[in-house]
C-alpha cells in the first residue's frame, strides 16, 4: 500500500517580532555602551591620563633633580676653581713677600757689612797713617842719631850721597827724556838745603843729566827724610817712604791675617 506524501509546509517570517527583536538588541548595545562599556572606556582613559600625569610628574622631577644637581655641581667646580685661584694668589703673595723681605733683609746686611767694612778700612788707613807718622819720626830720629854717631858727615848728607848713587842709576833714556823736555828739574828734600849740599847736588845733576838744565828748589814736610826729583812727569826720590812702604804692607798683611783668623 503506497504511502501518502507528505504535504510541503513554508516557514512564516514574524517580521514584527524580527524588528523587535532587533530594537531589543539594539536598546541592549545602547545600555551597555551607556552603562557598562563607556564607563569602562572613561575609567581607563582616566587612568591612563592619572598614568600618564604621574609619569610626567616624575619626568620633570628627576629633570628637576638633574638640573638641581648639575647646578651645585657646577657651584661645587666654579668654588673648587675659585678656592684653587685664591689658594695659588695665596701662594705667591706669600712667595713674593717671602722674596721680598729676604731682598731688604740681603740689602739690610749687605749694607750694614759694607758700612762696616768702610769703618775698618778707615781705622785702618787711620792706624796705618798713625803708625807711619809715629815710625818716620822715630825711624829719623834713631837714623839721624846713629848717622851722626857713626859717621863724620851729617843726616842730610848721608841722604844726598844716597840720593846721587840713584842718580848715577838712571836709565839713558829718562836722561834723554828729561833733557829733550827742556822743563826745569824740581828738587824737593825734607830738610834745609844748606849752599855746600846743594852745590854739591847740582854738580851731581848736571853731570848725570845735563849742564844746561834749570833747577829748582824746594822744601816739602811731605817727604819723610829724603829727596825727591821731579821733571817731564818722572820721579826719582831717596827717602824713608821707600822703607815705610815695605814695611807698611807687612803691617797690612799681619792685620788681614790677623782678620782672616779672627773671622
Amino acid at each position: 500500500m503506497p504511502y501518502p506524501k507528505p504535504e510541503a509546509r513554508f516557514m512564516q517570517i514574524d517580521w514584527l517580532t524580527v524588528i523587535a527583536q532587533i530594537v531589543n538588541f539594539l536598546i541592549l548595545v545602547w545600555l551597555l555602551k551607556r552603562f557598562l562599556y563607556q564607563p569602562v572606556i572613561n575609567a581607563m582613559d582616566c587612568r591612563e591620563k592619572r598614568i600618564a600625569d604621574q609619569l610626567h610628574q616624575a619626568e620633570a622631577r628627576e629633570q628637576a633633580a638633574v638640573d638641581v644637581t648639575q647646578e651645585y655641581q657646577g657651584k661645587i667646580e666654579a668654588w673648587e676653581r675659585e678656592h684653587g685661584e685664591l689658594v695659588e694668589q695665596a701662594k705667591s703673595a706669600a712667595e713674593s713677600e717671602r722674596l721680598e723681605l729676604l731682598d731688604a733683609a740681603r740689602s739690610e746686611v749687605n749694607e750694614r757689612r759694607a758700612r762696616w767694612q768702610h769703618q775698618l778700612d778707615q781705622e785702618k788707613r787711620d792706624f796705618l797713617h798713625t803708625l807711619r807718622r809715629h815710625i818716620a819720626d822715630s825711624v829719623q830720629t834713631v837714623a839721624r842719631r846713629a848717622l851722626t854717631d857713626l859717621s863724620d858727615t851729617e843726616l842730610e848728607g848721608r841722604i844726598i850721597q844716597l840720593f846721587i848713587r840713584r842718580l848715577e842709576s838712571l836709565d839713558t833714556e829718562t836722561r834723554a827724556a828729561i833733557v829733550a823736555s827742556n822743563d826745569p828739574i824740581h828738587l824737593s828734600t825734607s830738610f834745609v838745603l844748606h849752599s855746600p849740599l846743594r852745590d854739591r847736588l847740582t854738580r851731581a845733576i848736571h853731570e848725570h843729566i845735563g849742564e844746561k838744565i834749570e833747577l829748582i828748589y824746594s822744601e816739602s814736610p811731605q817727604i819723610l827724610c829724603g829727596v825727591e826729583l821731579t821733571a817731564s812727569g818722572r820721579r826719582l826720590s831717596w827717602s824713608l817712604d821707600d822703607y815705610l812702604e815695605g814695611l807698611e804692607q807687612a803691617i797690612k798683611q799681619e792685620l788681614e791675617m790677623g782678620n782672616a783668623a779672627a773671622g
